[in-house]
């Protein structure tokens, strides 16, 4: 088989779930009834979030062609219909400039929305006369009603109805980007869709349908866009409500065009984060979709499937200290024990055990003695000390230089890599299919713990490269991820001394200017809305709006990169103006958070990362 023909058919098993396509996704995804509570939630507005966690194609679930695809929906008389939009950030950011007042672009955008949805009832209407293959199914809708309130000129049918709304939004368009003489006609907000909305109810078999005006990506929206569809949704018609998919922070307006109305939970919306409703259950969520496409792939080119468990195999702590070479530094100190009866039952352990207390005593093989004593009696500090050194304890054992420092494999770990992202766990998979292929195995075999770890870090290495596009921002995510990845990875391969396992921070309570605070503020919400940064709630009293409630962390899918624990353990304090400055003086920065360990940041980069030597000189 080909390069080329293999990078084709893994395209066609997982690639596709990148750009989230329906037809490939939804039945592997969603086709179990657990999910459709996000379907039918009644509320006047459901938030679902997240973003590569299945949001669009949750989204694209609740729409007609989704509930189509899954046979979900009775096209004589359907109990609901979803008009999916994906919210397109050249065309609303479109609608802004000196040119105009902000209430002039509001009452323009708000017409936009008007025709915008309007479409979306064409291309329903269009899609069911050919899915029940007749064409009097809208008899009773009156197209001139709608196309009076949107100011169109006479339209009775479909058809003319169709073109006067896509002639109605082509001359919007038109005339914000040039700004012409003649300005187009603008209609009430929220009037044609709740008149558009009261027409569909008349469509055959649909007088007790309820509509879900789906809008995906709201971030995209600009702020004085979101208040309004803030006030769309606090002031629905009775037939239809609105779902919204947002990244987390991507809300950043609750109030309506009156400043003094704001939405409420659950009054007005309820929110749903995907990443955690799938905390629980992601690792066997994602078994089952990635069973499910292997099963799907080309014996003769793959090889007969194996469960994923069997295809990815872990490894204990134990098992990775001696492939990463333990014995050689326990060699020494196993001499020593022999010399003594009183020493040598010692032996009976494990030689990560030695490792460990003869490097928390600092090669003090007396003081290890006594420790291990208490350890092998099972002395219940002795045995904490190990259980909190044991997994950091790792990063040390290969040494500087080494092509693999520590091993990222197995199906549970590379799910936690994720932080239940469907979408990076397809990819981590993807990439650790392509590693054995390109190693001349077969899939039916198991994949080696190496090449997985060396898929993983090409896969925080993609998304890294990748931050630098997300946003204006993007370029400073990067660096940012580059500066707290390398202090993360020098704590983690120095463990004596420091803290094991240390990848998280919280602002200090340092006073910075405002004009700095601002730009932290942004710089986070930055990174948390593009999974640069992973966030949870602090010890302290928390609201999504203050910074310094929370607690952060490089997302786990870039632990393999830059060679740090993945788990959720111990933090440090990170002042704002070091986060600004690990953007731009990364090196000197970094000697600064290491604090007394600063010779640390004159330590080679890693093998992996020495592609951005230049940046940390």
């Amino acid at each position: 088989m080909s390069p080329n023909s293999t990078a084709e058919k893994l395209e066609q098993l997982f690639g596709s779930f990148r750009a989230e396509s329906l037809r490939d996704n939804i039945y592997s995804l969603f086709n179990e009834p657990e999910y459709f509570y996000y379907l039918e939630a009644p509320k006047s507005c459901v938030l679902i979030g997240g973003r590569g966690s299945g949001k669009t194609t949750v989204l694209r679930c609740m729409s007609y062609e989704g509930q189509a695809a899954l046979g979900k929906i009775d096209l004589l008389q359907p109990k609901y219909v979803g008009l999916y939009t994906k919210i397109n950030t050249n065309t609303v950011a479109s609608f802004k400039g000196a040119e105009l007042t902000q209430d002039a672009w509001q009452r323009f955008f708000g017409h936009f929305l008007n025709l915008m949805l309007c479409e979306e009832a064409v291309s329903y209407i269009r899609w069911l006369k050919e899915q029940r293959k007749e064409s009097q199914v809208d008899k009773n809708v009156s197209y001139q009603r709608v196309g009076r309130v949107l100011g169109l000129n006479k339209c009775e049918t479909l058809d003319e109805f169709a073109d006067e709304v896509e002639n109605a939004r082509v001359n919007l368009e038109v005339f914000i980007n040039n700004f012409g003489n003649t300005k187009p006609t603008v209609s009430p907000l929220q009037t044609p869709i709740d008149i558009i909305m009261e027409e569909l109810g008349k469509i055959d078999g649909h007088s007790n349908a309820i509509f879900f005006i789906i809008l995906d990506e709201y971030e995209n929206f600009l702020d004085y866009q979101q208040r309004l569809v803030n006030t769309l949704i606090k002031h629905a018609g009775k037939n239809y409500y609105f779902k919204i998919g947002v990244r987390e922070l991507g809300w950043r307006e609750r109030t309506t065009l009156n400043h003094s109305e704001v939405l409420i939970s659950p009054a007005d919306y309820e929110r749903i984060r995907i990443e955690e409703k799938l905390e629980k259950d992601f690792s066997s969520f994602a078994k089952r979709v990635c069973e499910a496409r292997l099963k799907a792939a080309d014996l003769e080119d793959f090889g007969p499937p194996i469960d994923v468990e069997t295809l990815l195999p872990g490894m204990t702590v134990k098992d990775e200290a001696i492939a990463l070479g333990v014995d050689r530094h326990v060699e020494e100190f196993k001499s020593h024990l022999k010399k003594s009866s009183k020493t040598v039952r010692l032996l009976e352990l494990h030689d990560h055990e030695l490792f460990v207390f003869q490097e928390l005593s600092r090669r003090n093989f007396n003081k290890a003695i006594e420790d291990l004593d208490d350890y092998y009696l099972g002395v219940k500090p002795a045995v904490n000390k190990y259980e909190n050194y044991a997994y950091s304890m790792l990063f040390s054992i290969s040494g500087k230089g080494a092509k693999i420092t520590k091993y990222y494999c197995g199906h549970s770990v590379l799910s936690k890599l994720t932080h239940q992202n469907i979408r990076f766990y397809m990819q981590l998979v993807n990439e650790c299919i392509r590693e054995q292929i390109g190693v001349e195995k077969s899939t039916s075999q198991p994949i080696d713990p190496q090449q997985q770890t060396i898929a993983a870090r090409k896969v925080g290495l993609s998304y890294l490269r990748e931050l630098e596009g997300v946003s204006t921002q993007g370029g400073s995510l990067a660096k940012l991820l580059l500066g707290l990845g390398r202090v993360f990875q020098l704590m983690a391969s120095n463990p004596i001394g420091g803290k094991p396992e240390c990848n998280q921070f919280e602002l200090s309570e340092e006073q910075v200017s405002p004009k700095e605070h601002a730009e932290v503020k942004t710089l986070l919400t930055e990174a948390v809305m593009h999974l640069a940064l992973v966030r949870t709630p602090g010890t302290k009293l928390t609201t999504d709006s203050d910074i310094r409630s929370w607690d952060y962390a490089p997302h786990p899918i870039f632990a393999p990169y830059f060679g740090f624990s993945h788990r959720r353990k111990r933090k440090m304090k990170v002042a704002e103006n070091e986060l600004i400055a690990l953007t731009h003086k990364p090196q000197e920065t970094v000697r600064k958070l290491l604090g007394q360990r600063a010779e640390l940041a004159d330590e080679a980069l890693p093998v992996q990362m020495s592609m951005f030597d230049e940046y940390f000189r």
